[in-house]
């Protein structure tokens, strides 16, 4: 069992309203599925390469809108609450650090 998360998510979560959603995003739309999350880099590579210039992706809590600098997400549960940005690269970070926090948990899975 893990006992420390590789990256500090009260920081990440602390830091903003936005990085807040994006915790919450991950962790109740993506959750540990590996394939929607290369499917989110994939579709952040398309944008940073120009291949895409948007890119919408609707969950069951969230809806968020991809664009070359931005990500906007907005909880579809909760109604009146505002709708947050945050930074594409930013956004990309914490798509990385899931990732690897789900590799790691599978690992650890495997060395039980």
């Amino acid at each position: 069992m893990m006992t420390e998360k590789a990256w500090n998510e009260a920081d990440w979560f602390d830091q903003s309203s936005a990085h807040r959603r994006v915790l919450e995003f991950l962790t109740l739309d993506i959750q540990n599925s590996q394939e929607w999350v290369q499917q989110l880099l994939d579709k952040i590579e398309a944008l940073d390469t120009g291949k895409i210039c948007e890119w919408t992706r609707s969950g069951n809590s969230y809806y968020l809108i991809f664009s070359p600098q931005t990500v906007t997400i907005e909880n579809l549960l909760v109604e009146g609450e505002p709708i947050e940005t945050i930074a594409l690269s930013e956004f990309k970070q914490a798509v990385l650090r899931w990732q690897s926090d789900l590799e790691n948990s599978v690992s650890d899975l495997r060395n039980i």
